[in-house]
């Protein structure tokens, strides 16, 4: 009886760490996130206001911009050099920084931008792959929700860029085709379906809008 009584209390604590485990995991992951898409955000702001100063003021030479430049003190974080912008999209209320590479790592903090996709507003395919997951990286978990019509949007440095879902499909893991360069600017977003099980890939397919 004593032996099933302590088996039980070690059960219980084992279970405690468990669930502080998951917690903790996603709350770091999440304000991980938040500090990434605020720092790109003032990235956006200071960038827009100094295109501003420099276009009101054309007679300061752009010697001395560089220099004032040079100098500053701010150095960007490598989680800041490897954002390339903000996914909105509104439908389901997700806002997210993009971040370069797929690697496992990335994605736990943020979605990945495919390497040698299109970028933001330019010709091609741009490509940006996302987790659906309880624990950390659940930015696509609502991705299936999207329907023809609806809005994606890229916030980055050099202006904002709205993409019009065009078709949502399911795909096996070793269709990558997918992922192949596009005549028009496109925007393809990747995530595995079902949640938990990712036997297939969820593709949602936008178009940049004129």
């Amino acid at each position: 009886m004593k032996n099933i009584k302590i088996m039980g209390i070690v059960l219980i604590f084992i279970g405690i760490i468990i669930i502080s485990y998951t917690f903790g995991t996603k709350y770091w992951a999440t304000q991980k996130q938040n500090n990434m898409t605020k720092n790109y955000e003032e990235k956006i702001k200071k960038h827009r206001q100094m295109a501003e100063s420099t276009f009101k003021n054309l007679d300061k030479s752009l010697t001395e911009d560089l220099r004032d430049e040079n100098n500053s003190n701010e150095q960007p974080s490598s989680e800041d050099s490897d954002a390339i912008g903000i996914l909105i999209i509104p439908k389901i209320d997700l806002k997210v920084t993009v971040s370069k590479g797929t690697d496992m790592e990335t994605l736990k903090y943020a979605v990945g931008h495919f390497e040698g996709t299109a970028m933001p507003g330019e010709k091609g395919n741009l490509c940006i792959a996302g987790h659906r997951s309880y624990t950390y990286g659940e930015y696509f978990n609502r991705l299936d929700e999207l329907e023809k019509g609806d809005e994606i949007i890229l916030e980055t440095i050099d202006g904002s860029y709205k993409y019009i879902v065009s078709a949502v499909k399911v795909v096996l893991p070793d269709q990558i085709e997918v992922l192949n360069p596009t005549e028009n600017a496109t925007i393809t977003l990747v995530t595995c379906t079902p949640i938990r099980v990712a036997t297939h890939r969820l593709i949602i397919n936008a178009k940049l809008e004129d």
